[in-house]
């Protein structure tokens, strides 16, 4: 019996562990911080964010207080991050009503452990073939040791 109640503990240990926001990958955070703003779950959506994307999201939040419109689903296609260093650049595009592809761009920032949407809106692509110089890392203090190790 014994043996059965501390293998349901690790069980719930681990599970707790895998489910856990630092266990998240930058995909799994890219896509739930969509989903929670598809859904105007704006709460939920600034738990993943810092930086510009949180006041993206305050922003949205005080717009949508007299939205009444019913949110979306947005399936983010071909979604792709590169590493660079403590942040991740992440491409991908969702269709429109025509299912002609809309592109999309988020960065990514890793914080105390977790991965937050740090960015939403570029000016410009981000260079990504260049992690060897580190020149072209997306936040001024990233580190390459995740990438080069």
């Amino acid at each position: 019996m014994k043996y059965f109640a501390l293998s349901g503990a690790a069980l719930l240990l681990a599970l707790t562990y895998c489910t856990s926001p630092n266990a998240s990958s930058p995909e799994e955070v890219a896509r739930q911080w969509q989903a929670y703003i598809d859904k105007n779950e704006f709460e939920e959506a600034r738990q993943l964010s810092a930086g510009e994307a949180l006041r993206y999201v305050e922003d949205l939040a005080n717009y949508n207080e007299q939205d009444t419109l019913e949110w979306e689903n947005n399936v983010m296609l071909n979604l792709r991050c590169q590493v660079l260093g403590d942040s991740v650049y992440c491409t991908y595009h969702f269709e429109d009503e025509l299912g002609e592809p809309i592109p999309g761009q988020l960065a990514l920032k890793r914080i105390d452990g977790r991965w937050l949407v740090w960015r939403t809106f570029f000016d410009t692509p981000v260079p990504v073939d260049s992690l060897d110089t580190g020149e072209d890392l997306l936040f001024k203090n990233d580190t390459l040791n995740d990438v080069l190790e």
